[in-house]
């Protein structure tokens, strides 16, 4: 009977934290959505190029003249042709160097004569392996560059580095912003704030 009464009692006691827990649970307020003030502008960049300096620049301009602006910064890709070559290069490359390292040939296994350059290779390992490693990072390098600093307003372009071949000032990104007018908000609070 105490094993019963026991099982009981738990039970019960289960039931009365659960209901206590959903009240508690229904009595916190669902969390708020952050709501978005002002426009959203999106910068995309090469980052190869070593354009994501520039743009913590030009996002940090923003956040000081338009606090209310959402800044978002991405990866510009590259052409899908480009970015498969670069990954085939990359693969090529660690095959490679793991062929080296191990000292296989691999033309013995395609029934190819070896070509000079891979005995060369085979011979003097590390310089092969260090020269294999440089040349085709720079390969790669070369295809997923874009050369991008494309900057967007809610989707309205604003700049495009691929379209003029250069990067704006500071001073001219601000004066764009300034006269740009995509939507009533942000021309309202640049009245405000000038």
């Amino acid at each position: 009977m105490n094993q019963r009464q026991t099982k009981t009692t738990s039970t019960s006691v289960n039931d009365d934290l659960s209901e206590a827990q959903s009240e508690e649970m229904s009595s916190v307020p669902p969390p708020k959505m952050k709501m978005q003030l002002g426009p959203i502008i999106k910068f995309r960049y090469c980052q190869s190029c070593g354009y994501q300096n520039l743009f913590k620049q030009f996002s940090e301009l923003v956040r000081t003249h338009y606090p209310n602006m959402a800044v978002v910064g991405e990866n510009y890709p590259p052409q899908p042709l480009k970015a498969f070559l670069a990954r085939l290069v990359s693969m090529i490359k660690m095959a490679l160097l793991v062929c080296l390292l191990f000292g296989q040939n691999p033309f013995t296994l395609l029934r190819i004569p070896t070509p000079r350059v891979y005995s060369w290779a085979l011979q003097n390992k590390m310089y092969a392996c260090l020269m294999i490693f440089f040349l085709s990072n720079s390969i790669e390098s070369y295809l997923i560059a874009t050369g991008a600093f494309e900057i967007t307003v809610d989707d309205v372009p604003l700049w495009s580095k691929i379209d003029t071949g250069r990067i704006p000032s500071s001073n001219e990104f601000v004066q764009m912003l300034q006269t740009f007018n995509p939507n009533k908000d942000m021309n309202d609070f640049t009245r405000l704030h000038s």
